[in-house]
């Protein structure tokens, strides 16, 4: 029989730079059950293997996607075959969606009670609490799908009513919400990932995004208040990452637009 080879043991501090984590952070996985030792030396040391690091980047995944301890405690002895693990991501993926789409809502709202206040000789809260509230619907105006926000828009909210007749069906509402906010997040995965806007992926975007132009009424080139994601006409001199990853994510789509357009009117002539 051959010879069993000895594992080779790393102490905490070991494994803690190899993986790029602290001291603490192992020492508290230990504490709660997650990452044990597989040995102890002779001063008491921990000592874990190779095996135990493969565990700790485990954990770490867990953690990023999303994971509380106890149900990164209940998933350790799982997720070994990559179509589970396909599956986890892709649900995180969907939480993910559903957190942005409430955070970009939420800032929104935020920016326009803003407005009001700056505006405002005296605080009315009543008043703010009914912004909110109306804010807090989906539905209520076509150009809250690209998250917008335009200057003084609560002031203009009971002018536009009218506009609002061919969202009656609550249905069709969140339909495009859903696959608006889907056609952003495919978006930005591509343009992280450098896709070329003549590939395959990006042109199924640009048709995706016609078609829901066609059913909704969406526009890209509508004018610069309508831009995809959070646009912030208010001069405050701020150019965060939302502003930036509006900006690129509407060069993207429409760079692909313009593309598929083009090859659409080449195959016909």
């Amino acid at each position: 029989m051959p010879e069993q080879q000895e594992p080779h043991y790393m102490t905490v501090g070991e494994l803690a730079d190899k993986v790029g984590v602290t001291v603490r952070t192992i020492q508290y996985y230990d504490q709660e059950n997650l990452l044990k030792p597989s040995a102890k030396g002779s001063r008491n040391q921990r000592l874990y293997t190779e095996k135990d690091e493969e565990t700790l980047y485990k954990i770490l995944c867990f953690k990023f996607m999303g994971l509380s301890i106890t149900e990164i405690r209940e998933s350790l002895y799982g997720f070994d075959e990559t179509p589970a693990v396909k599956l986890l991501l892709d649900k995180k993926i969907a939480d993910v969606e559903k957190e942005m789409s409430a955070l970009m809502k939420r800032f929104a709202t935020l920016k326009n009670l803003s407005e009001a206040v700056k505006n405002d000789t005296e605080v009315h809260w009543q008043h703010y609490a009914h912004m909110i509230e109306r804010f807090q619907d989906e539905g209520k105006y076509i150009w809250q799908l690209s998250c917008s926000f335009e200057e003084n828009a609560y002031r203009e909210q009971e002018h536009r009513e009218a506009e609002q007749a061919q969202w009656v069906d609550e249905y069709e509402r969140k339909l495009a919400i859903e696959q608006f906010h889907k056609l952003i997040a495919e978006s930005i995965q591509l343009i992280h990932q450098q896709e070329p806007p003549e590939s395959e992926k990006s042109q199924n975007i640009a048709k995706r995004y016609l078609q829901m132009q066609s059913q909704f009424g969406l526009d890209i080139s509508k004018n610069k208040h309508h831009d995809i994601l959070i646009t912030d006409t208010a001069n405050n001199g701020m150019h965060d990452s939302f502003s930036a990853l509006r900006q690129d994510v509407t060069a993207f789509m429409q760079q692909i637009v313009e593309i598929y357009r083009q090859n659409r009117k080449e195959s016909t002539t």
